[in-house]
């Protein structure tokens, strides 16, 4: 049973991130993980991201809202709220809640489907002290930009 709950829940949010707009976009967080995130051009968006670099089952899933401040020409800014869950454990289904704020720099003016992402999100880990994470990367955005 709990396999097929897990099995759903990535489904789910798969399914969310992929066809809440037809604009998504993929991220790779440094050597961290690996995001798919739904168009930033909506004040509301979502993503989903997996840290992969790790043993099976310490795989962690974290799905995130973001309210998307306007563009700016060389910037977008955004806050959220997520949840990040160990699908793959025997214990603790939700690792931490997750507060991020991304700042997306657009270097080419040009072809702005191509940015630098970076974020900056406080953790309230269950039954742990709080962490101060940083992610930086590189986000590729399909369809018009």
């Amino acid at each position: 049973m709990k396999t097929i709950t897990k099995l759903s829940l990535v489904l789910l949010l798969t399914a969310l991130s992929l066809n809440c707009w037809s604009q998504i976009g993929v991220t790779s967080y440094s050597i961290y993980s690996l995001g798919i995130n739904t168009s930033q051009n909506r004040p509301l968006s979502g993503e989903l991201k997996v840290f992969a670099n790790r043993s099976i089952d310490d795989i962690l899933m974290e799905a995130d809202l973001f309210y998307n401040f306007k563009a700016r020409p060389y910037h977008r800014f955004s806050v959220g709220v997520g949840l990040k869950a160990g699908l793959f454990r025997d214990y603790d289904l939700v690792d931490a809640i997750t507060v991020p704020a991304q700042l997306e720099i657009f270097p080419l003016q040009e072809f702005k489907r191509l940015s630098l992402v970076f974020e900056l999100a406080p953790e309230f880990i269950i039954d742990f002290d709080p962490n101060l994470r940083s992610l930086w990367g590189i986000r590729y955005t399909f369809g018009k930009n």
